[in-house]
C-alpha cells in the first residue's frame, strides 16, 4: 500500500499545541519483595511539531517512561509534569494524551470502520452530529491509507493494518499528545516506513509525537526530528537528530563513517556498564540540557493517587446512559459474529437438547425410572453451567485486554462497561437454556402442566444466568490458558455437595454447612422440586411395583424437605447478586493489577 501523502486531508487540533515537561520521575516496583528502580530521576522535554523517537537498549526504561508519562502507570511514581507550563489536572490530561501500546487489543468481530465509529461515539459529545463523527472517520481513514481494509473484521487485518487502525483510534478523538510503543513490532521494513511516515504526518500538524523505536533503519531514523536515549532508568541524550554524533563525540564517541547512528546509540548505551565514566558525561550533558530547558513557571506534582479515580464528570464528553447503550450494541454485534459463541450458546442447546432429550425418552412420568430422571435432572445442570461458562471464559480475557485499554483511554466507566455486558449477554444466554429445557423437557416426559414447566424454566435461567457470571469472573481474574482449569475445578466442590452423589443426612456434620453454599444444591433441589413436590400426583408404572409411585418417597430418599421451591430460588439469586458483586470487584481489580 502507497503512502498517501497525496490525500489533502488533515485533523486540524481544537486546542493550541502542547509542549510536555516532566522532571525528577522516579518509578520503583516491589519485585521478590525488593524494591526495583525502572526510573531514577529522569527528566525530559517534548516539543509539539516533532516527532521524537525513544531509543535504548531492552531493559533500559523505555516503555515503564511511555507508561508513567501516559498516566496508565501511576503507583509508585514521584516527580513532576508540566503541560505548557501550566498546572492541569488529571481530566485535562486525559483528553490531551493518547498511548498506543506494541500490542493493541482489537475486538476481533467488528470491521475496521465500526471500530472507529465506535470510538467518536464515546469520544464526542452529543453535540457532534452523525454526519460530522463520520466525517471524521472517514477522514481518519483516508490520512491513515486503510480505505481498502475499511470493511474487514479486525481479526481479518494484517499486522501494519492493525498498527494503523490502533493509532486511528486514539486519532479520533484529535489529541495533541501521542506516545507510540514500538509501533513497527512484527512489521516488514515497508509497512513499518509507512507507519513511521503516517505519524511524522501527524506531528508536522502540530501535534507532540513520542515513539519508542527498536533498531530502527538509517531510512527509518531519518523521519525523526529529535532523539532520547534511555539507559538504565536514566537520560543519555536528548535532542534533535543532527545534533547527535556531534554530542557524542564531544563525550569521546565517535560514529565510524557511514554507519547506522541507530545502531551506534545502542552499542554506546551497551557500554554502560563497562565504561560508565564517558557515558556519565553524557548524562550530565543531557541533565543540564533538559533542566535549561525545563519552564521556571507552575510545575505539576505528579501525584498518583490523582490518576486513580473513576471519574464520572468532565472527562466523559457523554452520559453514563449514552455510554451503556453504545457499549451495549457493540458487545451485542460482536456476539452475533462470532460462531463460537452463538453456536455453542444456541445450536449447541438445540442439539444437546435433543440428544439427552432422546437419551431419556419419556423417563419423567414412569415411577420404575425415577433414578434415571434424577441423574437427567443434575446433567442438565452440568451442562448448562459448562455450556455458559466455559464459551464465555474462552473469548472474555480477550475483550478484558480490550477494557483495560479503553478504559484507560478514557472511553467510558467502569460500571457503564460492567452493566452493558450484564445485559448484551443475557438474551443469548437466556435463549439458549429456554431452547434447550423445552426440547428436554417434552422429550423426557416431564409433567405437562404449565406451573411446573414454569417452575422449572425458572430455576434454570437463574442457573444459566449464574453460569454466566461465573464464568465471567473466571475470565476477568484469570488467562486463557488458566480459566478452562479454574473453572471446571472450582464447580465440582459445589457439585459434591448438591445432594446428588451423596444425601446430606449422610454428610458428616462439618460437612453439613457446605450444603448451604452450594448453588448446585439449590438448583438440583429447585428441579427436583418442580418436578415431584407440590402435591403431584402419582406416578404412572408400568411394572407390578414401584416403590417411588408416591412422589413423596423420592423425596424422602434424597432427605429433601417438601415445598423447598421458592427457597431454592432465593438461594440461587442470593448467590446471583453476590456473584455480580464480585464480577464488578474483579473488573476494579484488573484495572488495579494494570496500574
Amino acid at each position: 500500500m502507497e503512502n498517501n501523502d497525496s490525500v489533502a486531508i488533515t485533523l486540524p487540533l481544537m486546542h493550541a499545541s502542547a509542549n510536555i515537561q516532566f522532571q525528577n520521575i522516579t518509578y520503583e516496583v516491589k519485585h521478590r519483595k525488593e524494591q526495583k528502580l525502572l526510573l531514577n530521576n529522569i527528566s525530559g522535554t517534548f516539543e509539539s511539531g516533532r516527532l521524537t523517537a525513544i531509543l535504548g537498549p531492552s531493559g533500559a526504561g523505555k516503555t515503564t517512561l511511555l507508561n508513567v508519562l501516559s498516566g496508565f502507570k501511576t503507583q509508585g511514581v514521584s516527580g513532576n509534569i508540566v503541560v505548557n507550563n501550566e498546572l492541569i489536572d488529571r481530566q485535562q490530561y486525559r483528553q490531551l494524551v493518547a498511548y498506543t501500546a506494541q500490542d493493541v487489543a482489537l475486538l476481533p468481530n467488528i470491521t475496521l470502520r465500526e471500530s472507529l465509529h465506535y470510538a467518536a461515539d464515546l469520544k464526542f459529545s452529543k453535540a457532534v452530529s452523525r454526519l460530522q463523527k463520520t466525517k471524521v472517520v472517514n477522514d481518519v481513514i483516508a490520512l491513515l491509507g486503510l480505505q481498502k481494509c475499511a470493511h474487514n473484521q479486525s481479526q481479518l487485518l494484517s499486522g501494519g493494518e492493525k498498527k494503523r487502525l490502533s493509532i486511528g483510534l486514539e486519532l479520533v478523538s484529535n489529541p495533541q499528545i501521542m506516545f507510540f510503543d514500538e509501533p513497527t513490532s512484527g512489521l516488514d521494513s515497508v509497512s513499518s516506513y509507512q507507519v513511521i511516515s503516517y505519524m511524522k504526518d501527524l506531528a508536522m500538524q502540530g501535534r507532540c509525537v513520542i515513539s519508542v523505536i527498536h533498531q530502527p533503519s538509517s531510512e527509518l531514523l531519518e523521519l525523526f526530528d529529535d532523539i532520547y536515549v534511555v539507559v538504565d532508568g536514566r537520560c543519555m541524550y536528548q535532542g534533535s537528530l543532527d545534533n547527535l554524533i556531534p554530542t557524542f563525540a564531544e563525550a569521546g564517541f565517535q560514529c565510524p563513517p557511514y554507519y547506522n547512528r541507530g545502531d551506534f546509540v545502542l552499542k554506546v548505551a551497551a557500554q554502560f556498564d563497562s565504561n560508565k565514566t564517558d557515558v556519565e558525561k553524557l548524562m550530565a550533558k543531557s541533565k543540564k540540557s533538559v533542566s535549561a530547558s525545563m519552564a521556571l513557571g507552575i510545575e505539576q506534582q505528579f501525584d498518583t493517587k490523582e490518576f486513580l479515580v473513576d471519574g464520572r464528570g468532565p472527562q466523559y464528553p457523554i452520559t453514563w446512559w449514552k455510554q451503556f447503550t453504545i457499549l451495549t450494541r457493540r458487545t451485542a454485534l460482536g456476539t452475533l459474529r462470532n460462531p463460537a459463541l452463538m453456536g455453542l450458546r444456541f445450536f449447541g442447546h438445540i442439539l444437546f437438547g435433543f440428544t439427552m432429550g432422546y437419551v431419556f425418552l419419556n423417563v419423567g412420568d414412569d415411577a420404575s425410572k425415577v433414578l434415571s430422571n434424577i441423574s437427567l435432572l443434575i446433567a442438565f445442570l452440568m451442562f448448562i453451567i459448562f455450556a455458559n461458562a466455559m464459551t464465555v471464559i474462552l473469548t472474555f480475557p480477550l475483550e478484558m485486554a480490550v477494557f483495560v485499554r479503553e478504559y484507560k483511554s478514557n472511553y467510558y466507566s467502569v460500571s457503564a462497561y460492567y452493566f452493558s455486558k450484564l445485559v448484551a449477554d443475557f438474551p443469548w444466554m437466556i435463549s439458549g437454556v429456554t431452547a434447550f429445557q423445552l426440547i428436554m423437557y417434552y422429550l423426557s416426559g416431564q409433567p405437562d402442566e404449565i406451573d411446573r414447566i414454569a417452575m422449572f424454566w425458572g430455576i434454570c435461567a437463574l442457573f444459566g444466568w449464574l453460569s454466566q457470571v461465573y464464568g465471567l469472573i473466571a475470565g476477568c481474574l484469570f488467562s486463557i490458558e488458566v480459566s478452562p482449569f479454574i473453572v471446571p475445578a472450582s464447580i465440582i466442590p459445589a457439585l459434591l455437595f448438591s445432594g446428588f452423589f451423596i444425601r446430606y443426612n449422610e454428610l458428616q456434620d462439618f460437612f453439613k454447612p457446605l450444603t448451604q453454599i452450594s448453588y448446585f444444591r439449590y438448583a438440583f433441589e429447585g428441579l427436583v422440586q418442580a418436578t415431584y413436590s407440590h402435591n403431584r400426583t402419582e406416578l404412572g408404572c408400568e411394572e407390578i411395583f414401584c416403590y417411588y409411585r408416591k412422589t413423596s418417597k423420592i423425596l424422602e430418599t434424597l432427605h429433601m424437605e417438601p415445598n423447598r421451591y421458592w427457597t431454592d430460588v432465593a438461594g440461587l439469586s442470593i448467590w446471583i447478586v453476590v456473584l455480580h458483586v464480585i464480577l464488578y470487584l474483579s473488573l476494579r481489580l484488573r484495572l488495579r493489577w494494570n496500574r
